[in-house]
């Protein structure tokens, strides 16, 4: 049996815990996986940053010092741009499982998240073929706020669509008023919506059930909606999991090991991650980085999310895309894409802004 040591980098306390807390749960579960079924055993450093990106640079420092080549972890990407200088001094690589804003490939990072082609561009197609006129952006004041807003702005004005605002609130902050006010002012057709944390469940507490516009987010799982209750009702979704695309025993383990009892992108993408890479460890014999990723390379996985192939070029995992709509709780599945998608992550082959004449895009309806 393959016996390796890995670091669990994930903050399950500060003010994105949640999804924290679902990321190393599936990380758990897959490690629980591997030995039960006799592939490896592997032996967890866990370390919780507590969102301070300053720990995420220390607690990565201490792990790869203690001779551990592989680090699963970060939920922001505040927090991994702090990890990949120690990354860097120190050989390691890091399989990163969340979704993010893209214009980065780092040689010690191995991208398994949704990439923007993955979630903002084919949320915002869709939305944009259905005839909008005015909308709202906010998010949270951190890369992640900046950079999606920044290419939602770009596809929104590019289509004609006119921004009637735009504001950032700081990490954690949940005086959403003056942007409620905002909205209510100004009516958006829709509000691209970037916040993370108890800011989002202030937001979605916050804004009134009247006139309201539609709500996009392209960071919205199950990993914390049930902080958003009754509140978040006909949320628009974009990910490359939702608990409804299953396997259905999968979830049911998942909905038991999880922290708030539900399946989420971030519980099922860091599962994937931890057999991904134990299984690249086993093909190259080794756990040296280069090795270990070019084995990952070297042919498809099958995952709970799909079929899933490492781009040895871009370091990105090419994903299926999905949209989904929240209605009593759960999300339903609206559109998705007939098969995995390269990542783009700096949108070289960006397709043309959709139009509510366009043609349809490749996501397919669900009925």
């Amino acid at each position: 049996m393959l016996s390796l040591d890995i670091g669990l980098v994930f903050s399950t306390t500060g003010p994105y815990a949640a999804l924290g807390r679902a990321a190393r749960a599936g990380a758990e579960m897959a490690i629980a996986d591997l030995e039960r079924e006799g592939l490896a055993r592997i032996t967890a450093m866990h370390r919780d940053p507590g969102g301070c990106p300053r720990n995420y640079e220390i607690m990565t420092t201490d792990i790869l010092r203690a001779g551990v080549s592989h680090v699963v972890g970060a939920i922001t990407s505040w927090s991994r741009k702090d990890m990949i200088p120690v990354l860097e001094r120190h050989g390691g690589l890091l399989w990163y499982p969340c979704p993010y804003e893209g214009f980065e490939s780092n040689d010690h990072v191995v991208y398994m998240g949704a990439a923007p082609n993955h979630h903002m561009i084919p949320l915002l197609d869709r939305i944009l073929r259905e005839g909008i006129g005015r909308a709202y952006l906010l998010g949270s004041n951190y890369v992640w706020g900046w950079e999606t807003l920044r290419l939602a702005r770009e596809r929104l004005v590019a289509a004609g669509v006119e921004i009637v605002g735009e504001r950032f609130l700081p990490l954690g902050d949940t005086d959403c008023g003056r942007a409620i006010d905002e909205i209510a002012a100004v009516q958006p057709d829709i509000v691209m919506n970037s916040l993370i944390g108890p800011s989002n469940v202030a937001f979605f507490n916050g804004l009134s059930s009247e006139n309201r516009p539609k709500v996009l987010s392209c960071n919205q799982t199950e990993a914390d909606l049930d902080v958003l209750g009754n509140a978040g009702e006909g949320l628009i979704s974009a990910g490359t999991f939702f608990e409804a695309l299953g396997p259905d025993s999968f979830v049911r383990r998942a909905a038991q090991a999880a922290p708030n009892g539900r399946c989420s992108a971030f519980f099922a993408t860091t599962y994937a991650s931890v057999r991904l890479m134990a299984a690249a460890v086993r093909r190259a014999g080794t756990t040296s980085p280069r090795a270990v990723f070019e084995a990952a390379c070297a042919a498809p996985h099958d995952t709970v999310l799909g079929p899933v192939t490492i781009d040895p070029i871009t370091r990105h995992a090419a994903l299926t895309p999905h949209i989904a709509k929240l209605r009593a709780g759960r999300f339903e599945i609206v559109a998705s894409a007939p098969a995995p998608v390269p990542a783009d992550p700096y949108l070289i082959n960006l397709p043309p802004v959709a139009l509510p004449a366009a043609v349809p895009s490749a996501l397919r309806i669900v009925q």
